[in-house]
């Protein structure tokens, strides 16, 4: 960096420098023909002395790697016609005094490896001409002064290593020739300026850039997508800890452990993470309750939690998963019943919930799911019928419920899964005639993996397509069956309501033709009950039971689509019920 002529005299020699010479460190220099002072690596010691001032043609000062000591003394800034100064590798210390400012014309200044303390001056910003600027290694505090950005001709600026704190000043990104900006190992906080976009940095070279080991909050700057950038964001608003991780939840779209050898419970701080897209924590011996807090996930598109141990109920709170379409949580030992709020995730494609200790009916919501390409709820303990509205799914591709408790029938709406490759029902109690419109589907009849209902309490006659392949059923109960069917026992001659569609209130008119237990309750879309109407035993003729647009809470339920289900001991009755504003 420095060259020119050093101008020095022989007359320390004899003892003494004449009058237009100044004695330093043992020698005379040339006060108005010195223009460099290079004594790098000399083993100068003590303090720089103020003599030096003298020197005012001074250029170029490099006194590196020595063991100079002490502060710098104010004379030094009088060199006001210095383009360079070096004072790195000494035990220099204290302040750097705001009179450095009165070096306008430096274009190098290097003060790295010493021991200098205190806040890097705001009259840093008066070095207009400043191309380099190395302060790194010292114990400089405080913040990156604004001021930085009035350095326009700055192309290397170092900080490293040194304890900076405050945040970095947006100015930062006025400096456009900047190549190099080394700031790790320092404590600076808060966010990255978007304006440091605006530096033709090498992002990806930590030679170009470096700002590791501070404590920067995320969301970061565009430019730095993909830089694993090591900052301490413990404190930082918005940051999670999962797993011994932290987190800036609102970024992160994607988190993958599956096969990582987590035990213990699903943290609830899970429920942070509202912009995921997909979770996969498949494959680990985690246990306890899929937590509430996993509905807070209202991005999520894919949930995989299947090959774990977790038990307790699906919480009902996945009805805020609006955007999911798979969720996997076979293989688990989930209990309670499928939540009826399951159908009210339209976009679902994909639903396998087999291999748990699940009960009760499937839930008739699942109808509404469109879009549904896959349905496994086998190896469970479910029971009840197979819901008419899931043999409405045009897009169903695999409809697996083998291996529970159903009982019930087909419905002869079954040819309308239009889609259908793969369907299983073996090892259950559904009884009746196999409806003929089944052999409609495009199935491989004979092989046991696309098709198979053994082990049931089906009826001769068998449709020609499944004939062969019915496997073992329990036929002990096809007489008596027969013999109902030639004499069936009516319940219910007539059922509407009136009027409908309604507002306020509705009334129920049920025509019995012999006595009978009833239950009738109005359920929702989703098949939520709203409110139970009636559940006991009703004489023959017309009975009237009023609804009168209220829930069990006696609040008004909001204007919609209800129904209402008559069931007896021999039959269920269901009718559409259309609520006004």
């Amino acid at each position: 960096m420095f060259i020119g002529i050093l101008f020095f005299s022989s007359s320390i020699l004899n003892g003494q420098c004449d009058e237009s010479e100044v004695e330093l460190w043992g020698s005379c220099y040339s006060i108005q023909s010195t223009y460099e002072l290079n004594l790098s690596e000399q083993g100068i010691t003590g303090i720089i002395p103020e003599q030096i001032s003298y020197l005012q043609n001074l250029l170029f000062l490099d006194l590196s790697d020595n063991d100079l000591e002490g502060s710098l003394p104010i004379q030094i800034f009088d060199l006001e016609n210095l383009l360079g100064l070096n004072l790195s590798g000494n035990e220099l210390d204290g302040e750097i005094p705001t009179n450095i400012g009165a070096l306008t014309n430096l274009m190098y200044l290097n003060f790295s490896n010493n021991h200098f303390t205190g806040s890097i001056p705001n009259e840093i910003g008066l070095l207009t001409s400043l191309v380099e600027l190395f302060l790194f290694e010292n114990q400089l505090t405080g913040a990156v002064p604004s001021e930085i950005g009035n350095l326009e001709y700055l192309t290397s600026l170092y900080l490293n290593n040194n304890d900076i704190d405050g945040e970095l000043p947006f100015e930062l990104g006025y400096c456009s020739e900047l190549e190099y900006l080394q700031l790790q190992n320092n404590q600076i906080y808060g966010e990255i300026p978007s304006s440091i976009c605006q530096l033709e940095l090498d992002w990806q070279s930590i030679y170009s850039f470096n700002i590791s080991n501070n404590f920067l909050c995320p969301s970061y700057p565009t430019c730095l997508d993909g830089i694993v950038l090591n900052q301490n964001i413990m404190n930082c608003v918005g940051v999670v800890s999962l797993w011994d991780s932290l987190y800036h939840a609102d970024d992160i779209l994607e988190i993958d452990f599956s096969n990582s050898g987590l035990s213990g419970n699903i943290p609830i701080e899970i429920g942070y993470f509202t912009n995921l897209h997909s979770l996969d924590l498949s494959n680990n011996s985690l246990n306890g309750p899929i937590p509430d807090e996993l509905g807070n996930l209202v991005s999520l598109k894919y949930l995989n939690l299947a090959f774990n141990q977790l038990s307790g109920n699906i919480p009902t709170s996945i009805a805020n998963l609006s955007s999911l379409e798979e969720i996997r949580l076979f293989e688990n030992q989930l209990s309670g019943s499928i939540p009826q709020e399951i159908g009210s995730l339209m976009g679902l494609t994909h639903v396998n919930l087999r291999d748990n200790n699940l009960s009760g009916f499937i839930p008739i919501s699942i109808g509404n799911l469109n879009s549904l390409e896959i349905l496994y709820l086998h190896n469970n303990n479910l029971n009840g019928s197979i819901p008419f509205e899931v043999f409405g799914l045009t897009n169903l591709k695999r409809l697996f419920l083998h291996n529970n408790q159903l009982s019930g029938s087909l419905g002869d709406n079954i040819s309308s899964l239009i889609s259908l490759d793969k369907f299983r029902i073996e090892d259950n109690n559904i009884s009746g005639v196999i409806p003929q419109n089944i052999c409609n589907l495009d199935i491989e009849w004979e092989n046991s993996i696309s098709f198979n209902l053994s082990n049931n309490k089906f009826c001769e006659p068998y449709p020609f397509c499944v004939q062969g392949f019915q496997g073992y059923q329990d036929t002990l109960n096809c007489e008596s069956m027969k013999s109902l069917e030639e004499n069936p026992i009516l319940i219910l001659n007539r059922l509407k309501a009136y009027p409908n569609p309604f507002n306020p209130s509705t009334t129920i008119f049920i025509d019995i033709i012999r006595k009978n237990t009833l239950r009738v309750e109005i359920v929702d879309l989703l098949g939520k009950k709203i409110k139970l109407l009636f559940n006991g035993t009703l004489e023959p003729g017309v009975q009237l039971l009023k609804w009168d647009g209220r829930n069990e809470y006696g609040q008004r339920v909001s204007p919609g689509v209800y129904f209402a289900i008559v069931k007896s001991d021999h039959s269920q009755d269901i009718f559409k019920l259309i609520m006004l504003k």
